[in-house]
């Protein structure tokens, strides 16, 4: 009866931000007809401790067992339910080993209520769903990174109507996503300039939506969203391997890659991580170029790789790399193929005059930047300045 009820919704996934995002969004769609505010109530699930989510079931029942105000229909928003995610609030192995033993008379369990108040929520929620009136509650339920091994969670799960929600775990995922959410605020973003938008936040859900917003409030309505515009408004979030001035010197722009080496330093002190990530990138640019020249591997238009020709050469040349699955930029075939393939070939092989001979002598003219690091201390933008003129000018 519960899992055909239409009016309870579960909306489930592991990025808190994306499940927040298509819950908020499918509550404003479900109660678009509202008689009055006072019909909505958001309830925020998150909980650490088990008073805190006994407080959560308590606040729940009772919004979805109060009529509404002025008759009409109720909506229930029950935000982040966080805690049926492992390790929330938990539950030791002894404590469980405890909590299925009868506890003595006049002393309660307090292992046995960190157990059962999921079971009880799990249970009280199906009771709702398949008792209360459609035509008078419409309930949505947002649960974050449920533990789908354990009992609790399962029975959750199987009321109402799931909602899953994708993680975008893939950078492919992610800039199709940004493309859309960009056509969703009246403006328009190129491909190349969505994938620079993922790769500055290193990924970041949140950041990632949060900087479009701010990139569409900047272009306007109609507007378009370009590589410039996000290299100049984005910064650089998280520890990932973005360098600003890596992806200038890699799209072959040397004036550009001067300015943001001049950013990079005004708040590093070190070149060396910078100096590491263009080697990094460059290897792997070596070996793009090898798998073109060779024929095993095709330019696209826009000067990327596919992504099933970096598979097919890596079924022919995988096992020359000592099946070492170990993520390093000595094997490309240990990287994410739409990564090499679209973000690193695609941003400089489209430059026919990068050939192989360039590439090893810019790998050359790295080594020689790093002597010079040592033997100039102190001298870490002139050295990088000097590299970026003896490569990109010629």
């Amino acid at each position: 009866m519960a899992a055909s009820s239409p009016h309870f919704f579960l909306v489930v996934g592991d990025d808190d931000f994306l499940v927040d995002r298509d819950a908020r969004a499918l509550f404003e769609k479900l109660s678009a007809d509202a008689s009055d505010e006072m019909s909505r109530e958001i309830i925020d699930g998150s909980a650490t401790k088990i008073a805190e989510a006994q407080s959560v079931v308590s606040a729940f029942l009772a919004a979805t067992r109060t009529v509404s105000l002025f008759g009409g229909k109720k909506y229930v928003w029950l935000r982040n339910l966080n805690w049926f995610a492992d390790g929330v609030i938990r539950v030791k192995p002894a404590e469980e080993k405890a909590a299925a033993a009868p506890a003595k008379k006049g002393r309660g369990s307090k292992s046995a209520a960190k157990k059962d108040i999921f079971e009880d929520f799990a249970d009280k929620v199906a009771e709702e769903c398949a008792s209360s009136d459609p035509a008078a509650l419409c309930v949505v339920i947002s649960v974050v990174r449920p533990d789908k091994r354990r009992t609790p969670a399962k029975k959750l799960l199987k009321v109402g109507k799931l909602v899953p929600v994708a993680s975008m775990s893939d950078p492919e995922d992610m800039v199709f996503a940004v493309e859309r959410a960009a056509r969703e605020r009246g403006v328009s973003i190129g491909e190349d300039a969505a994938r620079l938008l993922v790769g500055k936040v290193n990924g970041h859900a949140r950041m990632t939506f949060s900087e479009l917003e701010k990139l569409a409030c900047s272009v306007g309505p109609g507007g378009t969203i370009d590589e410039k515009t996000v290299m100049r408004l984005v910064p650089v979030f998280g520890a990932g391997d973005f360098f600003e001035p890596a992806e200038y010197f890699f799209a072959g722009d040397l004036a550009g890659t001067l300015e943001s080496l001049r950013r990079f330093f005004f708040n590093n002190a070190s070149a060396r991580p910078l100096l590491a990530a263009l080697q990094n990138r460059n290897r792997l640019l070596i070996q793009l170029r090898a798998l073109v020249d060779a024929g095993d591997a095709a330019l696209s238009s826009r000067g990327g790789i596919s992504k099933s020709a970096i598979e097919a050469a890596e079924a022919r040349y995988g096992h020359l790399f000592g099946g070492n699955d170990e993520k390093s930029s000595l094997n490309l075939f240990s990287q994410n193929a739409w990564y090499v393939g679209e973000k690193v070939a695609g941003a400089t092989l489209r430059d026919k005059s990068v050939t192989l001979k360039r590439l090893i002598d810019r790998q050359l003219e790295f080594v020689r930047a790093f002597e010079a690091l040592i033997a100039r201390p102190g001298e870490d933008e002139a050295v990088m300045r000097e590299l970026a003129v003896r490569c990109l000018s010629c």
